[in-house]
């Protein structure tokens, strides 16, 4: 039986035929493999990351300490490693926050390194996907290299039937020896001879650079984290068999958000289709894992919904990603996002017009519920704009009274539909789509103007421009800009800036499984607040906005004005533009208008 050859590189020896007897030659290295090791800016911080282990960033800034009460108080999936803070060695599994060190507060003689109290975390069940985390270092010395690739292996080394651990286990062993109790106690690793040699040699491999750097005094002048990635995907080299990352796909993450309870959606670029990457990242995330963004190219993405159990389906995310998407069609066009419940897409003929932090916002936005809280937030603001602008537009009219001398329901229109622009305009800064900023898509809307008409001739254009259509726009110009500016001014404020205001706060539509709850669409709440400020204007006795002369009527009036506003409403979402309202309550007026012309009022 030929000897087994003393192999701290794990080499592979290479044999030829020699008159019958295979003789060794020089012994052939082991291919490298690619390094998992990415460095990153998140937030501006420099992080370094592996790809098998998403969830987790590494921080290494030297010599930077954390004090006591700060590390104990440190955001919630924190963990300190040897020296990082400047306290006793501490678990808090509640708060997630751990302080792997073996230097205060404790014996050292008697405490695990750094690197085997990580390894002790893992193998006691650390769950390390549920939820970010962040590692923190103040040196790359081995012990904190050693800790660092163990968390960033947590999933290989979880595995019982991954020979890794077999492999890492004995250079963490002594690592945890002479780091605690100096070399000359480093029998005490309890390795028998020939392996205590190898993974000695093992260990001066790791430790050559670091010598190295620090006889030179280049130690402190360093790129820490570049360091201690080379070391990591050294140490990748010591123990794992060149094939072991075949099957690794390499997924860029782009970001990621919370989508629920628990869940988050991730977008990644790869190379491979959908269900490739569905596959390696159910591994890397478990089930926290809800939804999959891959961006294919400039303006095309794949969503694939991984857990069905969330709250609400793609369906939702389509609805609202055609809402804010520039570059998605009418609903009769085909182009635009849609798919079914579990996989779908981007507009198929030009693309999306979104980023993928929008697209994320998208996702997290139709996933989240709309809360109590977030509601009556989304409606208090809806009704301070509503204040704000109408107030401008008051004063306004006063002052062009006493400048140009206009009519106040005159100097009421073109000042309403002047703040009302301005304001709009500014308010859809943010997301010009979600506020109707766009021309109207298909014809599904116009069937609204019926409706509209009914409401008109029975209680006027809405109570904010009833007055104002009394003036017959079509009999000049002068008439025609105050009528205009009203109708504009009033559409542009509910049905534009309300609108997009109580579509962040709501949804674009009710959440799925609450029917009962449809009359809390944006549309709907819009309609009812025109009509309500209306009335206010009114019920203080201003002449711009005048009370019916019989107050029976005003039941009447108020439901030709909430009729106009649903119509208009509807108008807005089917258009999926504040143009489409617009059309809708001017065709409305005019009729409204036409009988004065004709002489027959």
């Amino acid at each position: 039986m030929q000897a087994r050859l003393p192999d701290p590189e794990r080499q592979r020896v290479q044999f030829v035929q020699r008159e019958g007897r295979p003789v060794t030659l020089r012994p052939l290295p082991r291919p490298k493999l690619g390094s998992r090791y990415r460095i990153r800016k998140v937030g501006g911080v420099r992080h370094l990351m592996c790809v098998e282990a998403p969830t987790i960033q590494v921080r290494v800034e030297l010599g930077v300490t954390t004090t006591a009460p700060e590390a104990r108080s440190a955001p919630a999936g924190t963990i300190f490693l040897d020296g990082a803070a400047e306290c006793e060695p501490f678990a808090d599994p509640v708060r997630r926050i751990y302080n792997l060190d073996h230097h205060e507060g404790c014996v050292r003689a008697f405490t695990l390194s750094a690197c085997e109290q990580a390894m002790v975390l893992v193998r006691k069940g650390l769950e390390l996907r549920s939820r970010e985390w962040t590692v923190r270092a103040n040196d790359a010395d081995l012990d904190a290299v050693l800790a660092i690739w163990v968390l960033l292996n947590h999933l290989r080394l979880s595995d019982a039937s991954d020979p890794v651990r077999t492999e890492i286990m004995p250079l963490l062993r002594l690592e945890g020896a002479i780091d605690a109790q100096g070399l000359d106690l480093q029998d005490l690793s309890a390795l028998p001879p020939t392996l205590l040699d190898e993974t000695q040699r093992r260990m001066d491999r790791l430790r050559d650079h670091e010598r190295s750097l620090k006889a030179r005094n280049r130690w402190h002048k360093i790129d820490m984290l570049e360091y201690v990635s080379e070391r990591l995907a050294q140490i990748d080299n010591l123990v794992y068999p060149p094939s072991t990352f075949d099957e690794i796909v390499d997924i860029e993450e782009l970001g990621r958000t919370e989508i629920g309870e628990g869940s988050v959606a991730l977008a990644c670029r790869a190379r491979v289709g959908i269900y490739e990457v569905e596959r390696q990242l159910r591994r890397l995330h478990g089930p926290r894992l809800g939804l999959i963004v891959l961006k294919q190219r400039s303006g095309v993405y794949t969503l694939r919904q991984v857990n069905p159990s969330l709250c609400a389906g793609l369906d939702a995310v389509y609805a609202h990603l055609n809402l804010v998407d520039a570059g998605a069609g009418s609903p009769r066009s085909g182009n635009r996002w849609g798919g079914s419940e579990e996989i779908g897409g981007s507009p198929r003929r030009t693309g999306s017009k979104l980023s993928v932090a929008q697209v994320l916002d998208g996702c997290r936005h139709a996933f989240a519920p709309p809360s109590v809280g977030r509601r009556v937030a989304g409606v208090l603001r809806a009704v301070s704009t509503t204040i704000a602008v109408l107030t401008a537009a008051v004063l306004g009219a006063a002052g062009a009274g006493d400048l140009f001398g206009m009519a106040p329901h005159a100097g009421f229109g073109c000042a309403l539909g002047l703040v009302a622009v301005l304001a709009f305009l500014v308010g859809a800064v943010r997301s010009r789509c979600v506020f109707g900023l766009r021309l109207p898509r298909g014809t599904g809307w116009i069937p609204a103007v019926p409706f509209a008409v009914v409401g008109a001739l029975v209680g006027g254009t809405g109570l904010v421009d009833r007055a104002i259509g009394d003036a017959s726009p079509l009999l000049g110009l002068q008439a025609a800009l105050p009528w205009l500016g009203a109708i504009v001014g009033s559409e542009l404020l509910f049905r534009g800036l309300v609108h997009g205001q109580l579509v962040w706060a709501f949804g674009s539509s009710p959440a799925p499984g609450r029917g009962r709850e449809a009359w809390m669409r944006p549309a709907v709440v819009a309609a009812f607040l025109s009509t309500a400020a209306g009335l206010a204007l009114a019920g203080l006795g201003n002449p711009i906005i005048p009370l019916p002369d019989n107050l029976a009527q005003l039941p009447l009036v108020l439901a030709g004005a909430l009729t106009v506003g649903l119509s208009a409403g509807l108008a807005r979402e089917r258009s999926e533009s504040v143009l489409g309202a617009i059309v809708v309550v001017v065709v409305a007026a005019a009729v409204v208008a036409l009988p004065s012309l004709m002489g027959l009022r």
